[in-house]
């Protein structure tokens, strides 16, 4: 996904990259600095604000839908991808690991492309996700 990020990039696209983590609870700030402590504190939710960035940590039930996600966070982009949201019916570029998993067929999604772990040639996938833009690759 990183790579086809800078490629995304090189040709003037503004990206967005979500990951949903299936385990629950996961940690993003670091102990011991002032947003870990206001969290520590009880603050249902932090932010942390300079003048080249801006995150934002919620300690609530979060939405996991995908549609509601994008639309309150990742509006301004021209697109977004997306990394775990196996439930959705959205386009996808599936990656097939070792075990070959043929479940992740089954949501009725539209496939842009399929790859292996070792994606050997990016501009195969990249060709296909500006094909979905509909945008051709000006580089």
């Amino acid at each position: 996904m990183e790579e086809l990020i800078k490629e995304l990039k090189i040709r003037d696209l503004r990206v967005g990259a979500l990951k949903y983590h299936k385990h629950g609870d996961f940690e993003i700030d670091i102990e011991g600095k002032d947003t870990w402590k206001y969290a520590l504190a009880g603050a249902n939710t932090v932010a942390i604000s300079s003048s080249v960035k801006f995150a934002v940590i919620k300690n609530d039930k979060i939405p996991v839908d995908i549609d509601e996600i994008c639309e309150k966070y990742f509006g301004d982009l021209d697109v977004v991808l997306a990394d775990g949201f196996t439930q959705s019916d959205k386009p996808r570029i599936i990656v097939v690991g070792p075990e070959k998993n043929a479940g992740i067929f089954e949501h009725g999604c539209r496939v842009i492309s399929v790859t292996d772990e070792k994606i050997k040639d990016m501009d195969i996938i990249l060709n296909k996700v500006l094909e979905f833009l509909n945008r051709s690759d000006p580089k």
